[in-house]
């Protein structure tokens, strides 16, 4: 049919989208501030770039194309066209620390870079192609789809998560695995057009590629929230009411906070809700359906490595436990217990995945593939007690992944995760490997070992702390500025304590009840002048959210554990205890309880019927 003509791709994502635009390009795709985008348009945009990347870049199947952008409809655009180029994206967070983003590109090796004006510093040193979104006009205007490049085998993105070494792990994943989920996906939900999903994970979650794409490939309207008003609940509750949201997936630390802002009148076109990313809270689910009894919950489940989404279960009120369900179609699961056997009905085990969803691999990373991606037990066939939904495993091959994650395998086949086999934590729906922490701290000349403690807080937010043997208290700004040059913002640590050497239990083992003790500083700062009683409020607010009193009035919020969902605890407890709104913006103003206090003291308070 020629470039022109274009052609229709099923089994590759971009295919399902462009077979959406043939039905309906009038109908909106994507929505962002009021200003809406049509399927057709949409199409057009993305092509336009798509036929740059190919024809100016030189991008071919399994390329890697870098996306660092802030604006959300210029990141769906871009996604969209280096697929329809051929090559697979690679979103980056924007505000990464330069250092870690030349690290990660260094890595990934990529045929080009899409970027904004705002966003250059990052890939400052990159002398590929560099395509500045904001500012560059693709060198065409030929608008229609581009002869397809890549197939069902070939890579569609890679999403990096946490690794053990100093640098996060970059997962590979084809057309054909994530295309698995997507179409089970809507099925199962019964996505429609008409529905409107909001659209809660940035773009580096796993969770934003099943959400961006069962939304375009249903035909629904994606609605874009503003990243940086993505942890203020009275926004997100406005849009959920204003734009009649009837789907939208999030983390359960985020849904915690939202929710309390929620009721049948705010939510009444929510059909349903899906969490996923952390472990899920009975409490959690109970409250769901006390504040929105007509709106079903799903628990989703599933690493990165088996696209996105794994097993799934739909919650009820009177549930007396949270479980991860059953497979979804093309997915087995086996749970093998410490000797490599199937273990029992009720019994504890490593959980394996295979079958049509597994990644490619570890991009650029042989070896880890090797170790992670394993033979297929016997245990995991269909038929030999393996958990699979619908007895359905298309393409499962003969590889699986091992989780590290321990569940419990019920005697009907659902699936409860009791844990994990080794350290690894979830943290704001984030995968983190305290080995990662530790190996970027180590790299100090000053430090000999390093070891990463995550402690509970009230607020439900982990706080990470690490011990450093061989630093001094003087080393401890320097620490703290490596880790932030070098890890992602949630896995800086809220404190870094120099320690002489690491406790050890009688069986060698380190001592974390020895450190925790040493992790609680004594409240406030000597000397320091008594507080206002606001500012003495604050304290109290500030120590529960954080999970300890190691700060004074003059303390830095960030400096001493502060995240974005503190920020939103912060917030509420203002609206709740002192009668005040605070925008959401103050506090990254703000950021000493000192400071803070001012603006509170000079705020209108607000009736109780408002908050």
């Amino acid at each position: 049919m020629g470039d022109d003509m274009g052609m229709d791709s099923m089994g590759t994502l971009h295919g399902l989208v462009e077979d959406r635009v043939g039905r309906a390009p009038e109908a909106v795709a994507v929505e962002y501030e009021g200003r809406t985008i049509a399927y057709g348009e949409l199409n057009s945009r993305a092509n336009r770039l798509a036929r740059h990347l190919r024809e100016v870049s030189g991008v071919r199947p399994d390329d890697p194309v870098v996306i660092s952008a802030r604006h959300p409809p210029d990141v769906v655009v871009a996604v969209l066209a280096v697929l329809k180029a051929g090559g697979a994206y690679v979103p980056l967070d924007p505000d990464n620390a330069p250092g870690l983003t030349r690290r990660m590109i260094e890595a990934v090796a990529p045929r080009a870079v899409l970027i904004e004006s705002g966003t250059a510093a990052g890939a400052a040193f990159f002398d590929g192609d560099l395509f500045v979104l904001d500012v560059m006009a693709p060198q065409t205007v030929l608008d229609t789809n581009p002869t397809p490049a890549a197939g069902p085998g070939d890579l569609a993105y890679i999403l990096h998560t946490s690794g053990t070494t100093g640098t996060p792990r970059a997962v590979a994943v084809e057309h054909r695995a994530v295309l698995n989920t997507v179409r089970w996906r809507n099925a199962y939900y019964g996505f429609a057009p008409g529905d409107v999903h909001l659209a809660i994970p940035g773009p580096t979650f796993d969770s934003s590629v099943e959400d961006m794409f069962c939304a375009l490939a249903c035909g629904a309207r994606l609605l874009l929230p503003r990243r940086d008003q993505i942890t203020d609940r009275s926004y997100l509750v406005d849009l959920v009411d204003r734009q009649g949201v009837s789907h939208f997936l999030i983390t359960p630390s985020l849904y915690h906070r939202l929710l309390s802002g929620l009721d049948r009148t705010a939510a009444s076109a929510l059909r349903s809700v899906t969490v996923a990313g952390e472990q899920l809270s009975l409490d959690l689910v109970r409250e769901h359906y006390r504040r929105l009894p007509g709106t079903r919950l799903f628990n989703e489940y599933g690493p990165c490595e088996n696209s996105v989404c794994s097993t799934v279960q739909l919650l009820a009120a009177d549930d007396e436990r949270v479980l991860i369900g059953r497979p979804i179609d093309g997915v087995a699961a086996v749970v093998l217990d410490e000797k490599g056997a199937e273990a029992a009905a009720e019994e504890v085990g490593e959980l394996y995945l295979g079958g049509a969803g597994l990644a490619r691999g570890y991009h650029r990373e042989p070896a880890l593939t090797a170790e992670k991606f394993t033979a297929r037990p016997s245990g995991a066939v269909p038929g030999s007690g393996a958990v699979t939904q619908s007895g359905s495993c298309t393409g499962s091959g003969s590889r699986v992944y091992r989780t590290g994650d321990l569940v419990r395998r019920l005697s009907d086949g659902t699936l409860e995760f009791v844990g994990r086999a080794d350290r690894q934590l979830k943290i704001r729906g984030r995968r983190v490997e305290p080995a990662q922490i530790a190996a970027c701290l180590t790299e100090d000349a000053s430090v000999r070992e390093a070891y990463i403690l995550c402690q509970d807080s009230e607020s439900g937010t982990p706080r990470l702390v690490a011990f450093v043997v061989g630093a001094r208290a003087d080393d401890v700004p320097r620490l703290r500025g490596l880790a932030a040059e070098r890890l992602p913002a949630y896995m800086v640590p809220a404190d870094v304590v120099p320690v002489d050497e690491l406790p050890l239990t009688g069986h060698g083992k380190v001592d974390e009840k020895a450190l925790a003790a040493l992790a609680c500083p004594v409240d406030g700062s000597p000397g320091a002048a008594a507080p206002s009683p606001v500012e003495a409020c604050l304290l109290d607010v500030w120590k529960r959210i954080l999970g300890h009193g190691g700060f004074g009035v003059d303390d830095d919020f960030f400096a001493v554990g502060g995240d974005s969902l503190s920020v939103m605890d912060l917030v509420a407890e203002l609206e709740s205890l002192l009668g005040v709104r605070v925008d959401s913006a103050q506090p990254y103003i703000s950021r000493t309880i000192h400071d803070l206090a001012r603006v509170v003291e000079t705020s209108p308070r607000i009736q109780p019927s408002d908050s």
